[in-house]
């Protein structure tokens, strides 16, 4: 095989256009040019010159054509184009040979050796801007059509030169001005840079003593910029200059200045929470205009931000948010402590690493709910022929339980430890609090102060039980945050709330045999369907939960609790009479469980330093992209940001997506149509828009609720009381061909198949979508492809059916 051919080959990748049919970044030039890199340092056979020819013809009919547009590529198999296992051969040391090249003593030399020159081109192997190591710059710079050297007009733009000769770079170009790609060059270059501002404008003139180049390759420079970038399109030379003067008043003397088009704007405003151009960026962090930079330099806060400090990034808590924000920026390569402390609950209660969902949420919640399930399955047992003691000779004990829930938690803190060491985070266990605009005092328990001082900080340090003001309920109730490392059996309890977590514990606590009672003001899981919170409310008053309407006025303690029992108390709370009238009365309980809802952990952080406004709750008040609105140095994931779902996976996802956008990835979290699950006896999993809320956004002409009752065939033989209870719906809009707004289902195992069909609503789901797919046979998932009925006001109850 030829050089000639191998360098027909190379014009025609450079040549091809970005992939309309994938992501942009994903186009066969770059690819290609990371699998020619790697294949310097491998040997292999030669290459088929006779079916090489042939793939080359096919790519330069599509190209002389110009298919190339719309006909999607398929890159992975090399279907118009030698495949990579075919250009990894050509770069072997065996084929270099075959071919008549040199050995491989210099990668740059040899790439650019394969390339025809004009007599007045020359080609720089200097890799500052490339994106990629050293190494690779070059030869990708070389394979997109671009490279270091001089520019040169064309059709009256100045545009980067390009290696192959310039007699395709009009087909190339569309390939460069693709809006993505620009926008997320300039964010990549921006997370380097100590400071960037970025402007917007028609002018494509280069600032002075750069070369002129066109918004692409600005932005492809200011991502890899030192110290600070000034990204704009139209060049206001009095604006730069205010600009300018307040980074300089804060000690910022060099800056990268950076030119834009147009096309980038909406995807740098996207991507920033920011609206409107010029966008300043200090280390990373987009700060906004003029006026918001100057708002950051009041009180010294853009001085000390500039300045070279400890860390890159200090997480504030060590739940799973922060964790996984920790352990994504220090694989990034930044610098990162992790600071990690709890306050004792009322009662006294503590645990470790690993935040709320795996100490006293998610995880002993989940193994408690599954020892309830059990115990109902050890009934079910019998009638499929299981021969075991009777009734009253199996007993749980609730000893065990605690004991082996609490050592698996053990086990997973020590885990946590375990990861930050091994991805080199410095955790400290001290609780943290802002001494300065960018220090962050941490105390442990013994009273030791370590300080610490970085260029960001993310808050991730959630939400704790909060307790009704009335008498006794501080000193003689418990919350979650207790439950599950109680030494001793519950007995009696009063659930207070009707959140998902009351719900929950009133449900597995009813499973393990105890007398359990909710008291709710109103509602059921306000927020939720509501028709889904009756059908809740329903089944657990069938199987012997029972629901208080009221609230405790007063908690009395009767008979202290010990480490091997519960006490008795005594609970004071209002009636309603038949004449409207309220009477007080009370009830004696072993244990008051409160859940009335949770507050951020935010009071006593010294927020008030870097100036990071709060709403009423005390959560950080930020953009869709977690920073802070007041504070642009300060971001917040998971529970303590203001408007984000109190979800663990969601406060995981957007910990590192954040990170990845912070060094310059183009990634947002996407906070709408989340599955999510409550772990009642009968599991409620939803994803989308609830009944009332698909009214109120669309109106009820537009909203059809296709729905039904079904009966899982594991609750037939056992006669299960929760068979009547099975329902499921799927709420559609009828303007948009019946694309689905949001799915409900209660059964078993819910959360299993929530998670499988949250992907529909990902990516817009219509009913028809649902009724094409065949469905597993005898699951309680099929019955979603099977819906026919609609729902109507005043329609009779539906009954379940068998298979």
């Amino acid at each position: 095989m030829s050089k000639q051919l191998y360098k027909r080959y190379v014009r025609l990748v450079a040549q091809w256009p970005k992939d309309q049919y994938k992501s942009p970044s994903r186009d066969l030039a770059v690819y290609l040019g990371k699998q020619v890199e790697a294949a310097f340092a491998k040997d292999a056979s030669p290459l088929n010159a006779a079916l090489c020819e042939k793939k080359l013809n096919s790519l330069e009919q599509i190209l002389s054509n110009k298919w190339g547009d719309a006909f999607p590529h398929n890159y992975k198999s090399g279907s118009f184009g030698m495949t990579l296992e075919q250009v990894e051969q050509l770069t072997s040391e065996s084929s270099r040979k075959k071919l008549g090249l040199a050995p491989k003593q210099s990668i740059f030399k040899k790439i650019f050796s394969f390339l025809p020159r004009g007599s007045r081109r020359a080609y720089s192997t200097r890799p500052s801007h490339s994106l990629f190591p050293p190494r690779m710059g070059a030869v990708v710079a070389v394979l997109r059509g671009c490279s270091t050297g001089e520019t040169r007009e064309t059709q009256g733009e100045e545009r980067p030169p390009d290696p192959g000769g310039g007699e395709w770079a009009p087909m190339y170009r569309s390939g460069m001005e693709e809006r993505g790609e620009q926008a997320k060059d300039a964010l990549g270059k921006i997370a380097e840079a100590k400071v960037a501002v970025v402007y917007t404008g028609k002018r494509t003139d280069a600032l002075p003593a750069k070369t002129k180049a066109d918004a692409w390759y600005a932005l492809y420079r200011a991502s890899n910029a030192r110290k600070t970038a000034i990204c704009y399109v139209e060049e206001n030379e009095e604006q730069k200059k205010r600009i300018t003067s307040i980074l300089h008043e804060a000690g910022v003397n060099e800056m990268e200045e950076i030119l834009v088009k147009e096309s980038a704007v909406a995807q740098i405003e996207k991507y920033t929470g920011m609206k409107g151009m010029p966008i300043v960026f200090v280390k990373g962090c987009p700060v906004g205009d003029e006026s918001a930079l100057r708002a950051v330099a009041e009180g010294g806060r853009l001085a000390e931000w500039v300045k070279d400090h400890q860390y890159d990034l200090v997480v504030i808590g060590g739940g799973s948010g922060g964790l996984a924000a920790a352990k994504e920026a220090a694989g990034l390569g930044w610098k990162v402590a992790c600071l990690d402390f709890v306050k004792p609950s009322p009662l006294g209660t503590t645990w470790g690493l690993g935040g709320t969902c795996v100490n006293v949420g998610c995880i002993p919640k989940k193994l408690m709910h599954q020892s309830a399930l059990l115990g109902h399955s050890i009934n079910d047992a019998r009638s499929f022929g299981w021969k075991l003691p009777p009734k009253k000779e199996i007993v749980h004990d609730w000893k065990t339980l605690k004991q082996n829930v609490q050592d698996h938690i053990v086990s997973l803190n020590w885990g946590y430890k375990v990861a930050l060491r091994e991805k080199t985070v410095t955790y400290v266990n001290g609780y943290g609090v802002f001494t300065g605009t960018h220090e962050i005092s941490a105390t442990d328990k013994k009273g030791k102060v370590t300080k610490l001082t970085a260029d960001r900080f993310l808050v991730a340090t959630g939400l704790r039980p909060r307790y009704p003001d009335i008498p006794g309920a501080k000193e003689y109730c418990i919350t979650s945050d207790d439950l599950f490392a109680l030494p001793y059996s519950p007995g009696k309890t009063l659930c207070v709330g009707a959140s998902y977590v009351s719900l929950e514990c009133a449900g597995f606590l009813k499973g393990m045999g105890l007398d359990v009672s909710v008291m709710v003001r109103s509602i059921l899981l306000r927020g939720f369907d509501q028709d889904m919170a009756e059908r809740i409310r329903k089944q657990m008053s069938e199987d012997g939960v029972k629901f208080v309407s009221s609230i405790p006025t007063r908690v009395e303690e009767l008979e202290p609790r010990s480490k091997e029992r519960a006490g008795r108390l005594k609970v004071y709370f209002n009636l309603k009479k038949e004449d409207g009238s309220e009477e007080e009365t009370s009830e004696e309980f072993n244990t008051v469980l409160i859940a009335i809802g949770r507050d951020a952990v935010t009071a006593d952080l010294g927020l008030n330093l870097p100036g990071v406004r709060l709403d009423k709750s005390g959560k950080v008040v930020g953009r869709r992209t977690e920073q802070s609105f007041s504070c642009p140095y300060v971001y917040a994931v998971g529970d303590v940001l203001s408007g984000c779902p109190e979800l663990t996976p969601v406060a995981i996802h957007a910990g590192r997506a954040l990170m990845r956008r912070l060094k310059g990835k183009m990634e947002l979290t996407d906070y709408d149509a989340i599955p999510t699950t409550v772990f009642t006896p009968l599991e409620y999993g939803c994803c989308g828009l609830s009944e009332e809320a698909a009214i109120a956004r669309f109106g009820k002409e537009d909203v059809v609720v296709y729905h039904n009752v079904f009966l899982p065939l594991e609750y037939t033989v056992p006669d299960r009381k929760e068979k009547d209870h099975c329902y499921l719906k799927l709420i559609c809009r009828a303007s948009d061909q019946d694309r689905v707004l949001g799915f409900h289902i209660l059964c078993p195992s819910a959360g299993e198949v929530t998670q499988g069909f949250g992907i529909a609503l990902k990516l817009n789901a219509k009913k028809e979508d649902f009724d094409t797919l065949i469905g597993i046979h005898p699951t309680v998932a099929e019955n979603f492809t099977t819906l026919t009925l609609v729902k109507k006001e005043g329609e009779g109850e539906l009954k379940a059916t068998g298979c």
